[in-house]
């Protein structure tokens, strides 16, 4: 059975959880999709942002960072350990979101799949586990520092004002401004 630690600003004490984390937080996640860790850390402080470190007994497996606003909490970051992917532990970290969120809808954003990209494979597989796991694809994409994203939710549909006031909420109102996700229709692949 899975157990979720918080982590927060007292990580720093806990070496080893933090070396963990640092580790599969910088190879799980392209650069450009990384924001700086002390900055995700500092945020845990209010009670809408919260970082998850997930253990099966004293074995570390995974992450989540969630930013919640009202009924709609947003899965910024999942993450597995890549030597223990394929073995559940997404799933069950899927299940432990959907029982700390009961009354929530969850949304998560995934790069598109172009056939003609390296990654597709990548792609296609995040995209197919999202779906086994309950998650529908929105009507809606979005581009974000640069990246096409596909959209997808559990629990009830999530507008694209509502996901783009998550983003506002996290990063507050001047960093938005620079930080603003677009929200279109489509995107060309």
């Amino acid at each position: 059975m899975l157990r979720a630690k918080p982590v927060t600003t007292a990580i720093k004490h806990d070496k080893e959880c933090f070396q963990h984390i640092q580790d599969l937080y910088f190879s799980a996640f392209p650069r450009q999709e990384q924001v700086p860790l002390p900055f995700l850390i500092s945020k845990t402080k209010k009670p809408e942002m919260k970082f998850d470190a997930f253990y099966d007994g004293d074995e570390f497996v995974g992450l989540t960072y969630t930013v919640s606003r009202g009924d709609v909490t947003y899965l910024w970051y999942l993450a597995t350990r890549s030597e223990l992917r394929s073995k559940g532990y997404g799933a069950q970290i899927m299940q432990h979101l959907r029982e700390a969120y009961p009354n929530n809808r969850i949304v998560l954003n995934l790069d598109i799949q172009n056939p003609n990209a390296p990654d597709s494979e990548i792609c296609k597989r995040r995209k197919e586990f999202y779906i086994r796991n309950g998650y529908t694809t929105a009507d809606y994409k979005c581009i974000f520092n640069k990246n096409k994203l596909d959209i997808m939710y559990i629990g009830g549909y999530v507008s694209a004002d509502e996901f783009a006031a998550v983003f506002k909420g996290f990063f507050g109102p001047i960093l938005y401004l620079f930080a603003k996700p677009k929200m279109v229709d489509s995107i060309p692949v």
